[in-house]
C-alpha cells in the first residue's frame, strides 16, 4: 500500500511538471511500444477528434497521450476507432445535432465519442480505479476559459484571498 502511494505521488509529480510546463512526457507506464496504436491510427484519431470536438488546431502531443490511455483502458480501441471515424463520414448530420446521441445500433460508438470528447476537455479517460489522468492545462476546456483564467483554476494572492468578500 505504502508502494503504492509513493508510486502514485511521484506520477502526480510528474503530470504537474508536464502540465505546467505545457508539454507532455511520456508516463512511465505508458510507452509507445505496448500500445497497438500505430502513426496511421494516430492520424484517425485526430481527424475523428477534430470532428467531435469541432477544433481544428488540437494538439499533437496531447492527442498521443489521450491515444495510448484510450487504448490502454478500452479494449479493442483503434478497430472502434476506425467504426466511428466510418459512422461520422457516412452520417456527418451526428455532428450537427445540439447534443451529440448515435441511434440504438450505434451506441458502442456513441459511448467512445464521449470518452475522446471527455479526454479532450477533462484530461481524463477511464472512471474509477481505470482512470487516466492525462493533461490539465492543456485541456480543451481550460482553453475554453483562458481569456479568464491563466493558468486555469489557479488562485490568485494569498492562501484563502478568495474567501474574502471584495
Amino acid at each position: 500500500m505504502h508502494y503504492s502511494r509513493r508510486r502514485a505521488l511521484k506520477l502526480i509529480g510528474l503530470v504537474t511538471l508536464t502540465s505546467a510546463a505545457g508539454q507532455f512526457l511520456a508516463l512511465p507506464r505508458l510507452k509507445a511500444a505496448q500500445s497497438s496504436a500505430s502513426p496511421a491510427a494516430l492520424n484517425d484519431f485526430l481527424q475523428v477528434s477534430r470532428l467531435l470536438t469541432q477544433q481544428d488546431e488540437l494538439s499533437t502531443a496531447v492527442a498521443q497521450a489521450l491515444l495510448l490511455a484510450l487504448d490502454h483502458t478500452h479494449p479493442g480501441f483503434v478497430s472502434a476507432l476506425m467504426q466511428l471515424k466510418n459512422l461520422l463520414q457516412r452520417q456527418p448530420a451526428l455532428l450537427q445535432q445540439d447534443r451529440l446521441t448515435f441511434s440504438t445500433a450505434d451506441a458502442e460508438s456513441e459511448k467512445l465519442a464521449q470518452a475522446i470528447l471527455g479526454g479532450w476537455y477533462n484530461g481524463v479517460v477511464g472512471k474509477g480505479k481505470g482512470a487516466r489522468y492525462v493533461t490539465y492545462v492543456n485541456t480543451l476546456a481550460a482553453h475554453v476559459v483562458s481569456d479568464k483564467l491563466v493558468p486555469p483554476s489557479f488562485s490568485y494572492g494569498r492562501i484563502g484571498s478568495w474567501a474574502q468578500q471584495p
